[in-house]
């Protein structure tokens, strides 16, 4: 017959917790490593013509690739016609990058000045007026 120790139940018990409690910790780690990467859009004229202009130019050497003609899409997600986009979103996108299953935006912070990322930002989000294609 077993002999069952005493507190046995307890001690696996006490490890289950802390080990879930590590894992919820480590989880809240992560997140806010994530969230200290955010960067609030700071205030610019997103309809100045110029802006769009120069933000056209920038997606045209450096988006194009992924994104398509005008923001179609292509190997990147369609830009046109998109309300969904935010522009705290698409500049927090542009800046830290995103994975999303095997599709990878690489972070672009390092690469444009935050000035040229606004510039972006102002050109997608123009994109949303962008007419259906007959």
């Amino acid at each position: 017959m077993l002999q069952r120790r005493p507190g046995l139940r307890n001690e696996e018990s006490g490890r289950g917790v802390r080990r879930m409690l590590a894992l919820a910790i480590g989880s809240l780690c992560v997140l806010q490593t994530l969230c200290a990467g955010a960067v609030e859009l700071k205030e610019a004229d997103l309809s100045n013509l110029e802006v769009i202009a120069q933000g056209k130019k920038r997606f045209n050497r450096s988006c194009f690739y992924c994104h398509g003609y005008e923001g179609e899409g292509g190997k990147g997600a369609t830009l046109q016609r998109r309300p969904d986009l935010t522009p705290d979103l698409i500049y927090n996108t542009i800046s830290n990058g995103r994975v999303r299953g095997s599709s990878v935006m690489p972070p672009w912070k390092s690469t444009l000045s935050e000035e040229e990322i606004t510039q972006l930002v102002a050109y997608i989000i123009s994109l949303r007026e962008m007419p259906e294609k007959k």
